[in-house]
């Protein structure tokens, strides 16, 4: 199954000591728990109970995924930190005289945090007698980063065609020191676009549906107590007349928009910041969030002060 698949490789990519077959009977193992549930909600309580139940069981089954995402994504940005250095320590070893098995295992410091590791892998396969090509394929196999791949792959290759791997080494580090300079003037450039979108989805939002749902309560406030004649002058013409919506309609419609605007903002954002739209949905629960407060606290404490209805 694709599902199992796509877990067992995060599980992989995120450093969990967990087994695939115990992460999917955990979230499985959590509708059977939380629809029983909701159902007798629904029978002895109401429609609201029933749904505010399925909605803990889709935020818990969200964080549970997604934090196999978010684990992998922080291992890639460590680990890409840290290549450049690493690579070059390799180069120095080698520059030393040591053989590449032994340098690659010397090379693999605890700073280098999870590429440590698939290194010290890569030098003890090569011991063992395995191809140099095969014993490298182990750095990136945790690792979901393809600057890591693109790298191994550079120096397979130079190996293969009898390059002298410490001047390789040294060139593909200050390659990558480069780039990784570049990314961070660019997410520089970048973070006053994610900053609009977030001042715009987590204020200016709530604000404006706060405003407007007041507003459309004493709309309809007005159209319950005043005539429904027109009110007629020489310049104007006025008309009060009665609104066929509910204020629990037009709070849930606000709630509802205000849910799909931060959904859709949030992977804008994290499309922006990292090139990923996945990326984005560690900010979905941030923005809705800011989204809630804010828009219950000026509809019941600023607005709140002015209704008269």
């Amino acid at each position: 199954m694709k599902y199992v698949e796509w877990v067992g490789r995060y599980i992989g990519y995120s450093g969990l000591k967990i087994r695939v077959e115990q992460f999917i009977k955990i979230a499985y193992s959590l509708p059977l728990l939380f629809i029983p549930i909701s159902i007798l909600l629904y029978i002895i309580v109401g429609f609201f109970y029933c749904l505010l139940i399925l909605s803990v069981l889709i935020i818990l089954e969200f964080v549970l995924h997604i934090s196999l995402v978010s684990l992998s994504n922080k291992r890639v940005s460590v680990t890409e930190e840290m290549l450049p250095d690493a690579l070059r320590l390799v180069s120095s070893n080698l520059r030393a005289g040591i053989i590449l098995e032994k340098a690659f295992i010397e090379s693999a410091r605890p700073e280098f945090g999870p590429l440590s590791e698939q290194i010290k892998e890569a030098g003890k396969s090569l011991m063992l007698g395995k191809q140099t090509k095969e014993a490298f394929k182990k750095i990136p196999e945790k690792i979901n980063s393809p600057l890591l791949r693109r790298t191994v792959e550079l120096i397979s290759d130079g190996i293969t065609k009898g390059g002298n791997l410490a001047p390789l080494l040294d060139g593909i580090s200050d390659d990558i020191k480069s780039s990784l300079m570049l990314r961070k003037d660019i997410k520089a450039q970048v973070a006053s676009y994610s900053m609009f979108i977030l001042l715009a989805l987590g204020i200016g939002a709530p604000l404006l549906y706060a405003s407007s749902l007041f507003l459309m309560e004493t709309m309809i406030g007005l159209g319950g107590i005043l005539p429904t004649e027109t009110l007629q002058t020489q310049a104007i013409s006025l008309s009060f007349s009665g609104i066929n919506l509910s204020k629990d309609f037009l709070l849930n419609y606000s709630l509802l928009l205000m849910s799909l605007s931060s959904i859709l903002g949030g992977i804008l954002i994290g499309l922006i910041k990292e090139g990923k739209e996945i990326a984005g949905l560690k900010y979905v629960p941030i923005v809705l969030i800011l989204d809630f407060v804010i828009f219950y606290l000026i509809k019941f404490v600023f607005l709140a002060s002015f209704a008269v209805f």
